[in-house]
């Protein structure tokens, strides 16, 4: 089988890849305090079509997003790979500045981390082979007698595992091996990020695999509607956040997000519409937008540094 674009580096002495940026004159741009000063430090799991690093440079969907906003606020950028799971307590514990990779915001991870705007919506799927008599849809109901899987630490977890009737709920490292197992046969179902299951299928069609929509089912909210995808920063540094959120409001404004999206093969048009309601509403947002919650604060306005 081919290999999936993915390196696997603990987050440590020698695990971070620098990637220098052209920097905006220092006259124009506050200090902002970073793990490692003028350098912003990111935890991810190395998963194309969303991030990782090729011949020392950041590359993927979210990589771009971020990469531009650091670009801005004056910072290189250092990737800090490692597994998903250990991405949150990397970035709460102050060894990184920000986690990226197709994030979905959840109430509990808005309890941890300050949580930024988000910066494209992805829909709930299921990967499977493409034998499987799915074609438009798959429902919560369809998948008894069935084994399914997904990445450990992944917010759908525990509603997953309350799935009635499923044969098997199987917790893996890395979406990758979780993939391979759909393709080899072991396991029936997987839900995962939907931008990497598409890459992977578009980089190995000899793996017969399809992905097909998860159907809204209002007994279990986060497996299966629509995530905001957002970045997770650190309580403690309210300024570097009101920074970097300041900088996802103008990805929108100029389009840069779904210009990065269809660069890497993510085409559909509803990664870039919000879902009717926002769950963010009065766990770590107001009815205006403004910061509530474990990491509420007043913002500074940081628009002018994307003028």
């Amino acid at each position: 089988m081919a290999i999936i674009a993915r390196r696997d580096f603990m987050i440590g002495a020698g695990a971070a890849v620098l990637t220098t940026i052209p920097r905006r004159s220092s006259a124009a741009t506050p200090a902002f305090k970073t793990v490692t000063p003028g350098v912003l430090t990111i935890a991810n799991s190395g998963e194309m079509p969303m991030i990782t690093t090729e011949s020392g440079k950041l590359v993927g969907s979210d990589a771009d997003v971020v990469v531009a906003i650091a670009r801005k606020l004056g910072l290189d950028v250092a990737s800090a790979q490692m597994e998903w799971s250990a991405t949150v307590q990397a970035v709460k514990s102050g060894r990184a500045d920000i986690m990226v990779g197709n994030m979905g915001w959840t109430p509990a991870r808005a309890k941890a981390l300050l949580i930024t705007d988000a910066i494209y919506y992805a829909g709930a799927f299921v990967c499977m082979k493409k034998d499987k008599p799915f074609s438009t849809g798959i429902t919560t109901a369809d998948i008894r007698g069935h084994s399914i899987g997904t990445v450990n630490g992944f917010f759908i977890v525990p509603e997953m595992k309350k799935l009635p009737g499923t044969t098997e709920v199987k917790l893996y490292d890395n979406s990758d091996s979780c993939v391979r197992d759909i393709a080899a046969g072991r396991l029936e179902f997987a839900v995962l990020d939907g931008p990497l299951v598409d890459y992977i299928i578009l980089k190995n069609p000899d793996w017969n695999l399809k992905q097909v929509a998860l159907s809204s089912d209002p007994a279990y909210p986060q497996l299966t509607s629509k995530q905001h995808t957002v970045m997770g920063m650190n309580q403690d540094n309210h300024d570097l956040f009101d920074a970097v959120n300041a900088g996802v409001k103008w990805v929108w404004k100029t389009a840069q997000n779904g210009t990065s999206l269809q660069k890497y093969g993510i085409t559909n048009p509803d990664y870039l519409v919000a879902p009717q309601e926002n769950p963010r509403i009065g766990i770590d947002r107001d009815a205006s937008g403004g910061v509530v919650g474990a990491g509420g604060h007043v913002v500074k306005d940081y628009s002018a540094l994307f003028a």
